[in-house]
């Protein structure tokens, strides 16, 4: 019988952890999941969550805010000290854009800075839809 000395274990851990980290998903391709996360961790109505899908900005509440500001940070658009993944941006916005209009999203959206982090999330997830998502969100929401 073969023993396993504590390093052994340790490797094999580290390995495993690795290997986990660098063939997970980025989180900013995984804006789906992001959404079905934040949905159930705020219990969000799904007509609220499809009326943001659809660029409907009229209601807006504390709620709506702090969900959209969860969304921004599971996507990877907005990191946890509130300040935003400008790579990530341009990246997404690329999908849809032509480079300058990229460019133009993150110039736009990149000052949108509320009074709260959740009313942040909330101002730079409708700057996002109203200048580049609108083309996106039909084939991947």
């Amino acid at each position: 019988m073969k023993r396993f000395n504590l390093s052994d274990v340790t490797l094999r851990l580290v390995l495993a952890v690795t290997l986990a980290v660098l063939i997970r998903p980025s989180s900013g391709q995984d804006f789906k999941g992001a959404i079905d996360q934040c949905t159930k961790e705020f219990d969000m109505d799904m007509d609220v969550v499809i009326s943001l899908k659809y660029g409907d900005f009229s209601e807006r509440d504390p709620l709506i805010e702090c969900f959209t500001e969860c969304l921004m940070k599971r996507s990877g658009f907005m990191f946890d000290d509130y300040s935003y993944n400008k790579t990530l941006i341009i990246g997404f916005a690329g999908r849809y854009l032509e480079p300058e209009g990229a460019q133009t999203v993150w110039e736009n959206c990149a000052d949108k800075f509320g009074t709260t982090v959740c009313v942040t999330g909330f101002e730079m997830y409708q700057c996002i839809h109203e200048t580049a998502v609108s083309e996106w969100v039909e084939s991947n929401f």
